[in-house]
């Protein structure tokens, strides 16, 4: 059984041109504003593992995660007209509003297979296949909503489809206490969900260094590396997914009292972009900041 909790901030800010008609329509000439949305994630994990025999066990990963979003429009003082800043801020509450939403999402069940000295001696190679089991919130196509002047969602807690995973892990010793290892974990997303959402197609990629210091000390240095493609709605593009950015991890793990594992890993973005090119607004719409995680494993 494992238990991890990640944090991590994220900033974003975007034009909308969508979704007036319950409230009138802008000018053309409108002082430029922008939707600045920044949200904090926590993402608390429960692993579950059973051991079948020596080589084969079931892994299931029960996630539970807090966004806290925050929303404000800047550029709003250089408009004059009273009544257009009521509407430009009314507007903004239809698309992104200050709340803090909560819940499980989508589950992971895997079956995974190990073995060790596959290449050389002391080597462990694990592949585990499965699939994400559909529990998580998902909403309306916001696009609609949006075109209709509703107020609507964007943040969705799961894809509401069965997508198949493929999660592939190796290590092997360098010298001494020292290891190197990478990894390599896809999800694919094959059909729409009843609300016309088909999520991302998603690559993730890791390689690293750990070192053994002592009986009840190791550090870990990685490098981690994301891929997803755009999600669609009824077909049709999502420009606020989309994605590509790379990480710098440093961490470390202790052994506890009462056989309970500690680690805690801090995550600092290396490079990063959407795949949508907003660069006529001036950045990206989505940047990722610093990211902490911390897990502890009890076995019995």
């Amino acid at each position: 059984m494992s238990l991890g909790t990640r944090t991590f901030n994220a900033k974003g800010g975007h034009e909308e041109v969508k979704g007036l008609s319950s409230i009138g329509s802008l000018p053309e000439t409108v002082a430029a504003h922008r939707h600045e949305v920044e949200m904090s994630v926590v993402r608390f994990d429960v692993g579950l593992r059973y051991q079948v025999d020596s080589r084969f066990r079931l892994e299931a990963v029960v996630p539970y995660e807090i966004k806290d979003q925050s929303a404000s429009i800047g550029g709003i003082e250089n408009i004059a007209d009273p009544e257009m800043r009521r509407k430009i801020l009314l507007y903004q509450q239809i698309h992104h509003r200050d709340a803090t939403y909560q819940g499980f999402s989508d589950f992971d069940l895997l079956l995974a297979y190990s073995q060790h000295g596959l290449f050389q001696e002391h080597d462990m190679f694990t592949a585990k296949f499965g699939t994400t089991i559909p529990v998580g919130k998902t909403e309306e196509d916001p696009w609609i909503l949006g075109d209709k002047g509703l107020e609507h969602l964007h943040i969705q807690f799961g894809t509401g489809t069965f997508n198949p995973i493929a999660d592939l892990h190796y290590s092997f010793p360098v010298y001494g206490g020292l290891r190197a290892h990478a990894s390599l974990r896809s999800k694919v997303p094959f059909y729409e969900n009843s609300k016309t959402f088909k999520g991302s197609w998603e690559v993730n990629y890791t390689g690293g260094l750990n070192y053994q210091v002592t009986d009840w000390l190791s550090l870990q240095s990685s490098y981690l590396g994301l891929y997803q493609s755009y999600a669609h709605w009824d077909g049709e593009i999502d420009i606020n997914t989309g994605l590509r950015f790379s990480l710098a991890s440093l961490g470390a793990s202790i052994a506890t009292p009462y056989n309970v594992p500690l680690s805690i890993t801090f995550m600092l973005p290396i490079q990063q972009e959407t795949l949508w090119d907003d660069s006529q607004q001036g950045s990206d719409a989505f940047k990722l900041r610093s990211l902490v995680s911390v897990t502890a494993n009890y076995s019995f």
